[in-house]
């Protein structure tokens, strides 16, 4: 669950405070404030939304998947 929280804040920081902004600005010429500022607060809610509700429905799944130990060999 750390990994997976790690990877979603790396991945939100990357697409929402640079690249978002950064598109924003060359496609459609928004200053350049206005857009990184719309790109923080976009990441912040995203890294929130995802922590709680992905870690949830990771444990709830890792509950689910039957563990390989589990299996025992039948007698012939």
């Amino acid at each position: 669950m750390i990994l997976f929280n790690v990877v979603q804040i790396i991945a939100s920081v990357v697409a929402w405070v640079l690249l978002a902004p950064a598109l924003d600005i060359l496609i459609y010429a928004e200053p350049a404030n206005k857009v990184f500022v719309q790109g923080v607060f976009a990441c912040i809610g995203d890294i929130i939304v995802v922590a709680i509700l992905g870690s949830i429905l990771a444990y709830g799944y890792s509950k689910t998947v039957g563990r390989s130990s589990s299996l025992e060999k039948e007698d012939d």
